[in-house]
């Protein structure tokens, strides 16, 4: 674009000296962007010699076509700006499904409602997405941060809790110590069959057990149906069943008990110049850090 801008520069003052010094440029470097140019468009563009600089029939044709395209592109420098410089356009964010139930709930709206020229797009995964192939600006993630091109920051806390529903308590009666989970139908979080290994802590105790049960899946809301059909016993966030024990449609079993606490990030890309936009979406979440914070 500078080679264009150059071009459109002579072509209006037909003068390489005074263009040279109205741009902070050596006359041989105003040159050989010209030159450059008819290079590039395998034309004679300049008649120049020592006392005048004309046109030529096709340089008065280039220029034209130049000028526009110059012009376009300072209209484009400035919408870019102007984007950047306001709270606006698409937001990719990525999330565990089980926590982008709640931030549909609790996070995404008010967030919108204070920004609303912002649109969000929210994929609900429990792939580690890949921030950079899939342009994502901002991902949630439950665990530790293993992917050192990310920049993380740490929002709060998840865990889990295991909870039954009151009628399989009822007919199989209620564990009193983490040992008796092997005599029970445990439902799990897994992808493959076969038995789980829970690992739960009590104040400095931390015990693992092997358990098993009829019913495994990868997904937190289905795990949660199968509890309140009083199908068993299982770990669900607690984040995620606030409501239902409340109401007592759940209950917590062994509940001094429970799953040695996950540390919840936001993530984005490393070497990003942050738009508006993100910023605005990573004040609001250190604004509300308070919501990742469930106690059992």
């Amino acid at each position: 674009m500078r080679t264009l801008s150059v071009f459109v520069q002579v072509s209006k003052a037909l003068n390489l000296t005074l263009v040279a010094e109205q741009l902070g440029l050596p006359k041989s470097t105003v040159s050989k962007e010209i030159s450059r140019l008819e290079s590039h468009l395998k034309a004679k563009l300049l008649d120049r010699s020592t006392r005048r600089v004309e046109l030529t029939e096709v340089g008065a044709i280039a220029y034209e076509r130049a000028l526009q395209l110059v012009e376009d592109f300072k209209a484009l420098q400035h919408d870019v700006l102007v984007m950047e410089q306001q709270v606006q356009g698409l937001l990719k964010v990525s999330a565990p499904p089980a926590l982008g139930e709640f931030l549909s709930q609790k996070v995404l709206p008010p967030f919108l409602k204070r920004w609303p020229k912002i649109t969000i797009s929210l994929n609900l995964t429990y792939d580690f997405e890949d921030l950079f192939a899939q342009g994502i600006d901002l991902a949630f993630r439950v665990g530790e941060i293993q992917d050192d091109r990310l920049i993380s920051r740490k929002l709060g806390y998840s865990t889990r809790v295991l909870v039954a529903n009151p009628e399989y308590l009822a007919i199989h009666g209620a564990p009193q110590l983490p040992e008796e989970l092997a005599g029970h139908n445990c439902l799990r979080f897994q992808f493959n069959p076969g038995e789980s290994e829970w690992t739960l802590t009590s104040g400095g105790a931390t015990i693992n057990l092997s358990v098993n049960g009829n019913f495994f899946c990868a997904n937190i809301q289905a795990l949660k149906n199968a509890t309140l059909n009083g199908l068993g016993i299982a770990q669900l966030p607690i984040n995620n069943i606030v409501e239902e024990l409340a109401g007592g449609q759940l209950v917590k079993v062994l509940p001094e008990w429970h799953v040695p606490p996950m540390n919840i990030h936001a993530v984005y890309r490393t070497g990003l110049n942050k738009p508006k936009k993100l910023a605005a979406l990573l004040d609001f979440l250190n604004e509300e850090k308070g919501l990742f914070e469930w106690s059992v």
